[in-house]
């Protein structure tokens, strides 16, 4: 007598009371979607989009059969899945034997940067509209271990209760991962995986303007200082979107420059021709270090080092690389720009005051809730200069906007440290002002063009911003001259 199997294709099932979402969107958007996404409440709400096609529903049916023939060893997995049409269904049972289960739907989802597991909890994500989210998904103890072993398998990395601690890449996703082991030092009682994603598509410059994080002079005064490579120090708290800002802030990167980044996970994209990426090797016999990468990186002819945080002695090198007069956009962990010199000052870090003084241009950034639920970035920008931080672009709660320090007449014309660049680049002031002011036409042309094609501000690509910026920045210049000449 055969024995039979009760073999089961796990479905993330649609929650009761979720007809009427806030928003609802599709994942992947295009042909046929895999999941179905609800905000609601504050809550994040993700299901099989399968379960709501009965013909799917019917195929899973009949492929809980054909199941029962691969678990006994009969036929191989690669053979169910090339007799499976559906992509939907082939996506399912991927998951669910050689994938990460329901953790794919965060995976797959370009709005979710982090993705927080622990056993027998909601698992929480952080949306990039949204913030902090609790989702409709728990997973058993079991279930957890299962996805950290998995995870930590296909990165080759070791996990157990004699090695429970561990962070790595993952190659498929490109996914930053750190896991605390069910052992002696959680008392066997937890497991914590946390998966913090690379954005497919990084968000531009014109998207932090839609979405309020940045005003458009504000961003305009940055872009100025990033092509005069002024060090600009991206600082703030744990998920408040530094690296998002680091990232838009490397597109107005002129577009032939050559820039080096020194990461330990690989999450900048720059969208510049010659641009070299370097990794951090923390494995191995021969350990590559940051300090190892910003050295190398100052004996490349590079305009720009991009460092993705800033932590312990690297930072001298750094350092130096400002000194000999390389770009740096980099961020840093701190609650405000006087805490972050006071951190580079002291060791172990202890920055030469030499180059502190060269650190002009702080940007902070915030998450501030708005309404009960609904959290939005905003970032504000200060300049330090002899020991003294002012403020240049604050949030002004009543307005929810970006605005201009009243007592900051003419950014251009006030701050002291512009004359570094008169004097490094030869320009004048005038110059530099006529160049802010073409910068925020610029900004405000491509701000508009980008939102009159696509509200959501998909398009332009992360890709394509340099060169439209560029290109309308050198027609507004030549116009502003010209117009200057005529007077």
């Amino acid at each position: 007598m055969s024995i039979k199997f009760d073999v089961k294709i796990k479905l993330l099932w649609k929650p009761v009371n979720t007809d009427n979402c806030e928003e609802e969107y599709f994942i992947p958007s295009k042909n046929k979607p895999l999941y179905i996404v609800c905000i609601n409440n504050g809550n994040y709400i993700v299901y099989d989009a399968v379960v709501r096609d009965p013909q799917a529903m019917e195929e899973i049916r009949k492929l809980e059969e054909k199941l029962y023939d691969f678990i006994v060893g009969e036929k191989s997995l690669v053979d169910l899945l090339d007799s499976i049409q559906d992509t939907r269904l082939k996506h399912i049972i991927e998951r669910q034997f050689i994938g990460y289960g329901v953790l794919e739907a965060f995976l797959l989802d370009p709005n979710i940067i982090n993705a927080h597991i622990m056993a027998n909890k909601p698992i929480q994500v952080i949306h990039r509209v949204h913030g902090k989210m609790e989702t409709n998904i728990t997973l058993s103890l079991e279930d957890v271990k299962e996805l950290a072993l998995r995870l930590a398998a296909r990165a080759g990395k070791p996990l157990s209760e004699a090695l429970p601690l561990a962070s790595f890449i993952e190659p498929r996703y490109e996914a930053r991962v750190t896991v605390i082991y069910s052992s002696d030092i959680t008392m066997r009682r937890d497991i914590v995986v946390d998966v913090r994603k690379q954005p497919e598509k990084p968000w531009t410059i014109l998207k932090l303007i839609h979405y309020g994080s940045l005003s458009i002079e504000e961003a305009a005064f940055l872009w100025l200082m990033v092509k005069y490579k002024v060090p600009v120090i991206i600082v703030g708290e744990i998920m408040t979107g530094k690296t998002t800002l680091a990232t838009a802030l490397a597109s107005l990167i002129p577009p032939d420059a050559r820039v080096l980044t020194a990461e330990d996970a690989p999450e900048f994209r720059i969208p510049t021709l010659y641009w070299t990426r370097t990794m951090t090797r923390e494995f191995g016999e021969h350990k590559v270090t940051f300090f190892d990468l910003i050295k190398s990186g100052v004996r490349l002819s590079v305009d720009y080092i991009i460092v993705g945080e800033i932590r312990g002695e690297e930072a001298r090198e750094w350092a130096h690389s400002i000194l000999l007069g390389h770009g740096a956009i980099t961020t840093f962990h701190a609650e405000s720009p006087e805490s972050a010199l006071l951190r580079l000052l002291s060791p172990p870090i202890s920055v030469d005051p030499q180059v502190i003084a060269l650190l002009n241009v702080f940007v902070k950034t915030n998450v501030i809730e708005r309404t009960p639920g609904k959290k939005v970035f905003r970032h504000e920008v200060y300049t330090i200069e002899g020991g003294r931080t002012t403020p240049l672009y604050i949030y002004d709660p009543l307005t929810d906007k970006i605005i201009q320090n009243p007592d900051v007449k003419n950014p251009i014309y006030d701050l002291r440290f512009i004359e570094r660049i008169v004097l490094a680049h030869r320009v004048s002031r005038e110059m530099l002002h006529v160049e802010y002011q073409a910068m925020r036409k610029a900004l405000e042309e491509a701000y508009m063009e980008a939102l009159s094609k696509d509200p959501l501000l998909e398009t332009p690509d992360y890709m394509e911003i340099p060169v439209i910026l560029y290109s309308k920045l050198s027609k507004y210049i030549t116009l502003m001259h010209s117009t200057t000449s005529q007077k």
